[in-house]
């Protein structure tokens, strides 16, 4: 029964040690920096392999095989066969010691060995130097014999502080000084590389905590008394070593450093295992604290002696262990040495046994690197040391080193405009989030100094050139005032040799008749009398050149030489293009560089001038537009538009009188002042002059081009009393001017500000309108006169406002096209007209083809086929059942793209309309190219075609014009019997008006087609009263 528990309880303990090498690889991985916790982590599985198989191949047999003259063992190779369970058990236990110390080396090398140099060292241990040193202390052990010559001279290291810790930290400690100090290790700034997770290191140091109690407790080979005293010893002196470091940590730091106690811990563990089973555990606190402080002040000395310890391996487990081993003679009881010779004796033997171990070791681990090192290199390249073993090593990678290496390349090419990958779910991704921001607002930010960069060198291109023409003149004159030296420079402005003015007086060459007596009162007294000429103070003059032309310049007049007879140095700059480029700065910020006139800025200042005076005169602004200027600038081009506006200015300037202002404004705008008017017709007066001037033709791009001029004018004060209130309300007439119908000026008075702010109310509403549904179609009929049938239907917008009732389309279509919908409303009231008619097919009624009229804008926009024919068939609307309406005037902006347009349509199968027929610029000339179905008639030319011999002959011979193009003609704003009897005799084929019905909506249209009336009947004979339609 007790074999059995000693077998259980070394196997326990086997299983703590392995629980060991997870506590390695949680430290480890948690000190190293993210980039090489891979590596490390691997190393550690590495460990356990390789030196458990090595172990039961070579191992076990080489450090407890049968001794040879005490040095080596001899047998048991491939251990295992015939064993018994207690040998097996010994084994497994003896294998995670040789474990532990192989991953001893791991950290201490860590972020800078090659992997398979690594495992070459790993193997060289575990087969040449562990199981070397383990057998002269532990020879014999299994069968309690000394055959070792260590353990034979009395050698104590119970569970290994000397022939586990300290072997590992020996080949550690050859290691980093062949593989040399990480790079920035140990550079000016004092970086520490300090791993990113201390919590996970600190799991670790708890892990091997626990393992050690198996690691000591186990190494009394069975489970008997001494196995407490053991492990209260454990714990006493780990917990000693960890406070101890605390303290040291404080004392030297003024703070807690984590790593510290963590690592005094470790010191505590190594320190006691070497005599946990002897020392009472006072002792063993003891013990244990001197171990932390070792540790302490072992770092310190490496730091000192800039050998980079990856982990802190060195002074926790050789330090330690060196202090361990030698704690067994200085703090046992004495009665444990009476077979070495009393204490002294052991304190010998220990010292020798740390000195052999320790040369043996250091000695074979240090060859062993330098022979792999010339045979195959031991540490990575700097380039990879830089991107980390992770992936160097391994081609592995996280999602913090994924983002540091994205960030890292952004650095390296200075490319900020690709955003970098973010997780949303993880604290990376997080991070990368927030680097996004910086990126975005890093690229705005180059883009500003970019900007502003391109000005700066912009404005730095044009100084140098100022400053490569106007270079200081230096002129060297004695006491007397005669020329000892000139520059190049001088020689260049004077306008001659330096040879012909040396040794002539400066006064002959440089200084004007009229500053003579000034200079030569100055010189008298050493330029240091008040005046114009003044050691060390800048002025400005005016000098002269060899020919006796002067310029202006800035001097200074520096001494250069004391004493009684002293020398000066006169620096003078001409400063002749500075005052040009000064009064060139003036006119760029002060007038407008393509017409010269006053800008804007210049214009109100200079108005609030004049009406700031004590008594302002009458003033009146002028606020002028170019009504056609848009479509002449994108006709002709900007050049044509350009030349306009000079031509304008030019204009302007000549019907104005000198006092009067006149500004660009901006665009096609300019505004005018007129000071000292009389009253209001003058204003009128001088307004209509200007239209007049400006209604001149002007010459552009070959052609003669007339451009009406709409004004707007505010008095003061009526209008305003300062300069910002008369412009503003200037442009306020203006824009009821244009809305009156343009060519003419509008004077500003309340009521228009008023109207004004009505009409800005309705541009708000109408653009919420259609989101809103305030927007609803109405329907006329289209009647074929000789049977009345109706044959179509004008799809006609209204607006019903809820505050104002329904408002009429002459209102707000306009203010559709200034506001820029009326595309996004076109394409409503087709999708709209479409939709009504698949309903109405739907409740078995047969609607005729319904007219949509279209705009120009929406007409023109490229792509407008495409958009009818998606429309079309989204809604299920067959081409038959639409008819598509374009003014006449649309066609005679472009005339190539009008045609292209209107052949895609009619590829679609659609009809069209050319609507307001005869109001506009066609011909038969080109008319004839149009491929268009029908001509409607203007309702202009039908009001009075039976009454006037005029209109009557422009609707006769636009029907003329159908039938001679085989198209079809529908007459609009038909009202009266008399006009339909008229159009009829003259052959037109349908009509529309409200001689037949007014706009309906949808419910009236939907019961006239089903009632399918006659609409030519003489019960709709009846005249109506017209109605605004669109």
């Amino acid at each position: 029964m007790t074999a059995t528990l000693d077998i259980v309880w070394l196997l326990v303990c086997a299983c703590l040690v392995f629980l060991m090498q997870a506590g390695f690889l949680c430290l480890e991985t948690g000190l190293v920096r993210a980039k090489n916790s891979i590596n490390v982590a691997i190393k550690n599985i590495l460990d356990l392999c390789v030196a458990g198989f090595a172990f039961w191949v070579l191992g076990y047999a080489l450090m407890f095989g049968e001794t040879w003259g005490g040095w080596i063992g001899t047998d048991g190779f491939c251990f295992g066969t015939g064993q018994s369970p207690w040998m097996l058990s010994f084994f497994v236990f003896q294998a995670m010691f040789c474990s532990t110390s192989a991953t001893i080396v791991s950290g201490a090398v860590a972020e800078r060995m090659r992997f398979l140099a690594y495992a070459i060292m790993a193997l060289v241990m575990v087969i040449l130097i562990y199981p070397v040193t383990g057998h002269w202390a532990w020879g014999g052990l299994p069968h309690e014999a000394r055959d070792g010559w260590l353990a034979h001279l009395g050698f104590i290291d119970f569970a290994g502080s000397t022939v586990v810790h300290s072997v590992g930290g020996w080949v550690s400690l050859a290691a980093v000084l062949r593989l040399g100090p990480r790079h920035g290790r140990f550079d000016s700034a004092g970086q520490t590389m300090r791993g990113g997770n201390l919590p996970l290191t600190t799991l670790g140091v708890m892990l091997l905590w626990l393992g050690w109690f198996g690691f000591n407790g186990g190494s009394t080979l069975a489970f008997d008394t001494q196995v407490p005293l053991i492990l209260i010893n454990t714990f006493l002196a780990a917990s000693a070593g960890g406070l101890t470091a605390m303290g040291y940590s404080y004392a030297v730091h003024r703070q807690l450093i984590v790593t510290e106690p963590l690592n005094g811990i470790i010191g505590g563990l190594v320190g006691i295992t070497a005599s946990c089973h002897l020392q009472e555990p006072a002792f063993a606190a003891l013990i244990g604290a001197v171990a932390g402080l070792v540790v302490s002040l072992g770092t310190a000395t490496l730091e000192r002696l800039r050998i980079d310890d990856a982990v802190g391996a060195i002074p926790a487990h050789l330090f330690a262990g060196i202090w361990g081993t030698l704690a067994v003679a200085l703090f046992a009881p004495v009665t444990d040495f009476e077979l070495t010779g009393g204490r002294l004796a052991q304190l010998e033997i220990q010292t020798l046994g740390i000195l052999a171990v320790g040369a043996y070791a250091f000695g074979v681990s240090l060859a062993a690197l330098w022979l792999l090192d010339r045979l195959y290199r031991l540490r990575v390249d700097p380039e990879s040391e830089r991107l980390g073993l992770n992936v160097a090593e391994h081609g592995a990678s996280t999602e913090i080193l994924d983002l540091l290496t994205e960030m890292d390349t952004q650095r390296r090419h200075g490319d900020f405009s690709r955003r970098v990958f973010a997780e949303p779910h993880t604290e990376v991704g997080q991070i990368a989030r927030q680097y996004n921001h910086v990126l975005q607002r890093v690229s705005e930010e180059i883009h500003k100094r970019e900007a502003i960069l391109r000005d700066l060198t912009a404005s730095e291109t044009r100084k140098s050139a100022i400053l490569d023409a106007v270079l200081d003149c230096i002129l060297t004159i004695d006491h007397e005032g005669h020329l000892l030296e000139i520059n190049p420079a001088a020689a260049r402005t004077l306008g001659c040799s330096r040879r012909a003015v040396l040794g002539r007086p400066l006064a002959d060459i440089l200084i004007p008749d009229e500053a003579r007596p000034a200079y030569d009162e100055a010189l008298a007294q050493g330029f240091v009398t008040e005046g114009r000429f003044v050691v060390n103070q800048r002025s400005h003059t005016i000098l002269k050149r060899i020919s006796g032309e002067t310029f202006p310049a800035e001097l200074t007049i520096a001494r250069v030489k004391s004493g009684p007879y002293p020398e000066f140095n006169f620096h003078a700059r001409d400063i002749t293009r500075q005052r040009e480029v000064q009064r060139r700065l003036h006119q760029l910020a002060h007038y407008d560089g393509l017409t010269g006139l006053a800008n804007r800025q210049f214009f109100r200042q200079n108005l609030s001038i004049h009406l700031m005076g004590p008594e302002p005169a009458q003033i009146a602004v002028l606020f002028l537009d170019l009504d056609r200027f848009k479509t002449i600038n994108d006709t002709l081009g900007h050049a044509a538009g350009d030349q306009l506006l000079r031509t304008v200015a030019e204009r302007l300037r000549s019907v104005l009188r000198s006092e009067d202002l006149v500004a660009r404004w901006g665009g096609d705008e300019f505004v005018v002042a007129l000071l000292g008017v009389q009253d209001r017709d003058a204003v009128m007066h001088k307004a209509a002059d200007i239209i007049a001037r400006l209604a001149e033709p002007h010459p552009l791009a070959g052609r003669s081009i007339r451009v009406p001029t709409s004004i707007g004018a505010a008095l003061y004060p009526e209008g305003g009393t300062s300069a910002d209130l008369l412009i503003r309300n200037a442009d306020l007439a203006l824009y009821r001017a244009k809305s009156n119908g343009r060519g003419h000026c509008q004077l500003f008075d309340p009521v228009l500000a008023s109207e004004i702010s009505e009409r800005l109310e309705f541009e708000n509403d109408l653009r919420d309108a259609l989101d809103r549904g305030e927007l609803e179609l109405f329907y006329q009929p289209q009647v074929e006169v000789g049977s009345g049938r109706i044959v179509g239907l004008e799809a006609l917008l209204r607006w019903r406002h809820p505050g104002k009732g329904m408002v009429s389309p002459t209102v707000f279509v306009p203010i559709l096209e200034e506001l820029g919908l009326i595309e996004l409303v076109g394409e409503w009231v087709l999708r709209t007209a479409c939709r009504q008619h698949r309903v109405w097919r739907e409740r078995g009624l047969s609607p005729p083809r319904i007219a949509v009229n279209v705009s120009g804008r929406q007409f023109l926009r490229l792509g407008f086929a495409e958009t009818v024919e998606r429309i079309l068939t989204e809604e299920g609307t067959a081409v038959t059942a639409v008819e598509l309406e374009i003014t006449e005037t649309v066609l005679a902006h472009d005339t190539d793209v009008c045609i292209e347009t209107l052949r895609r349509l009619k590829r679609l199968g659609l009809e069209i309309a050319l609507d307001d027929f005869g109001t506009g610029y066609s011909s038969m000339s080109y008319l004839k190219r149009f491929p268009v179905d029908t001509l409607k008639i203007d309702r202009a030319f039908v009001a009075e075609c039976d009454v006037n011999a005029e209109d009557a002959a422009i609707c006769t011979a636009i029907l003329s014009l159908a039938r001679g193009l085989g198209l079809k003609t529908l007459a609009e704003g038909v009202e009266t019997p008399g006009q339909l009897e008229f159009l009829r005799r003259e052959g037109c084929q349908f009509y529309q008006g409200f001689f037949f019905r007014r706009p309906m909506p949808v419910e009236e249209v939907e019961r006239l087609l089903a009632e399918d009336v006659s609409l030519i009947s003489s019960r709709h004979f009846k005249p109506t009263v017209p109605e605004e339609t669109v």
